[in-house]
């Protein structure tokens, strides 16, 4: 099994608020998994880079949405012919939050008719996604927060960890319950291994999580360029 960055995020926020530049993977099992659909900005270079890695949008087979936050599902209607995964109580917080946004204005509650048109399965526990693959049930960021452990290779885990600064300390904003989110948190450090939802992969030497690569932000303004990295 192997585990391929569609976009690995960065973390950051604009005076305007959250960037919402989240990460994406693909797990190549004995399915085509892909985890999160990044946000609207992304929906077309989203179908372009998954080409560019030789998966085209036809060919995922599942497609596991970690929590319906608009920087992480907003693409998911691109694969109507993919198995969609999300925690029932993800779909149970969507609909409270429809009731009243201000509960959770992160929360995409609009897309709840539309996955009801996709091949929607609803899980309650966590367990085996196929061999190698288990779905680990992480809520705080969210109520319904799924992260995915590939047998050999680690753990996606979404904003249960945001990035390298969400390590230690309170959990990161926005979050609906604090003190869920620092035991999902506990759990998600006991990885050698984590990918969080804005950060390149984290890995443990000795004692703490040191980044995989670097995460880098190119910004286009004209015929100019700038380049952050962390």
């Amino acid at each position: 099994m192997r585990i391929l960055p569609v976009w690995s995020g960065f973390p950051g926020r604009s005076h305007r608020g959250y960037l919402g530049l989240s990460s994406a993977y693909l797990v190549l099992a004995s399915k085509t998994i892909l985890y999160d659909t990044l946000g609207f900005g992304e929906r077309e270079g989203l179908g372009q880079r998954l080409s560019a890695l030789g998966v085209p949008l036809e060919a995922v087979e599942v497609v596991v949405l970690s929590h319906l936050h608009f920087d992480h599902a907003a693409n998911v209607d691109l694969f109507p012919q993919a198995e969609v995964v999300v925690h029932e109580r993800e779909l149970d917080h969507a609909e409270r939050v429809a009731q009243n946004p201000r509960r959770d204005p992160a929360c995409l509650y609009v897309l709840l008719p539309l996955l009801e048109r996709l091949r929607l399965r609803a899980v309650r526990e966590e367990g085996e996604l196929l061999p190698g693959l288990r779905l680990l049930h992480l809520p705080g960021h969210t109520p319904g927060l799924l992260g995915l452990e590939v047998q050999g290779a680690g753990a996606l885990v979404s904003d249960a960890v945001k990035s390298r600064f969400d390590l230690e300390g309170p959990p990161a904003l926005p979050c609906v319950d604090p003190e869920e989110a620092l035991r999902s948190r506990l759990r998600v450090l006991k990885h050698p291994r984590i990918f969080p939802g804005h950060d390149v992969p984290l890995v443990r030497i000795g004692n703490r999580f040191v980044p995989e690569g670097m995460a880098e932000l190119h910004l286009f303004y004209g015929d100019q360029e700038a380049r952050f990295i962390l």
